[in-house]
């Protein structure tokens, strides 16, 4: 659906995901991460699974619970608001 994401760094441990695409419907939404890569998932169904600096941005994610989602496709006004909020699910890395 997508493959690449965007960050934005708040004060503390704030920090908003904007990806460049609508997620589909959904009950939940879940953001998966490890220190080398992040999966979204809409209910049960993966939409994207993607690679990602990791560091300060993983440290971030995984003291949050949920986290906000801007959803910002091609050609449209960036929102002026968080469109979506993921639970955040930590996982361990392939090498680890």
């Amino acid at each position: 659906m997508f493959d690449r994401c965007d960050f934005l760094l708040g004060d503390g441990q704030s920090v908003i995901i904007v990806i460049p695409a609508s997620l589909p419907r959904a009950e939940t939404y879940t953001v998966s991460v490890s220190d080398s890569d992040i999966c979204f998932r809409a209910d049960y169904n993966n939409v994207a699974r993607l690679t990602y600096p990791g560091g300060e941005i993983f440290e971030r994610l995984i003291n949050n619970t949920q986290i906000g989602l801007v959803e910002f496709p091609e050609g449209t006004n960036f929102p002026n608001h968080i469109t979506r909020v993921a639970y955040v699910e930590v996982r361990r890395s392939a090498g680890a």
